[in-house]
């Protein structure tokens, strides 16, 4: 049923009743955007998968508690947000004791590489190397609305911000990148690489 019109209220509410496809269906509706943001957040597609699955498994396990008169996605957000900053507080605290007990070493998360949508006009390179620049919010709204070409409304609850809140840090990663790349005439001309 791909283009079943329920809302996700309607299908979590389904999914109590024991409609497995239901929840199915709203898992495919969200697990691409949790599973950018928990990227985002942990630096690491694997453990945003994990992540995710604990998250949806949280949803399913709360659905009775859901209030139906507010959006799915913000709630859903919300609980990947608390499970990875809990999944990095806990690694740090980790990190922390294996250097103070010498006990090898941890490696540093890696940043999310950029998809190659914005890369088709600048010099690749330049720009690998300039978005861990950027302030963390601005290189978070730039990926997901350049790169990952998710809609603006999507990204701002995502983050729990507005959607006037996305669309300034999308001009100034923009800004940010078009002066570092091509100096300070550059950044004064239009939005749009």
């Amino acid at each position: 049923m791909p283009n079943d019109a329920r809302t996700d209220a309607e299908l979590l509410a389904a999914s109590t009743r024991g409609d497995t496809a239901a929840f199915a269906l709203l898992v495919r509706r969200h697990v691409r955007t949790a599973t950018l943001l928990a990227a985002q957040l942990l630096g690491d597609r694997d453990d945003a998968e994990d992540i995710v699955q604990v998250a949806f498994t949280v949803v399913h396990e709360r659905a009775l508690s859901f209030d139906a008169q507010r959006p799915f996605a913000p709630w859903l957000f919300a609980i990947v947000r608390r499970l990875a900053a809990n999944r990095r507080a806990r690694e740090a605290r980790r990190a922390r004791l294996l250097r103070l007990w010498g006990r090898g070493t941890v490696a540093e998360a890696v940043p999310v590489r950029p998809e190659n949508a914005l890369l088709a006009r600048i010099d690749a390179q330049a720009a690998q190397r300039l978005l861990p620049e950027l302030a963390p919010m601005q290189r978070a709204c730039f990926e997901l609305v350049v790169l990952h070409d998710l809609a603006i409304e999507e990204v701002a609850d995502m983050h729990g911000i507005t959607e006037s809140t996305v669309r300034q840090h999308v001009f100034r990663a923009r800004r940010a990148l078009r002066l570092a790349l091509e100096g300070p005439a550059a950044a004064d001309a239009a939005d749009v690489f």
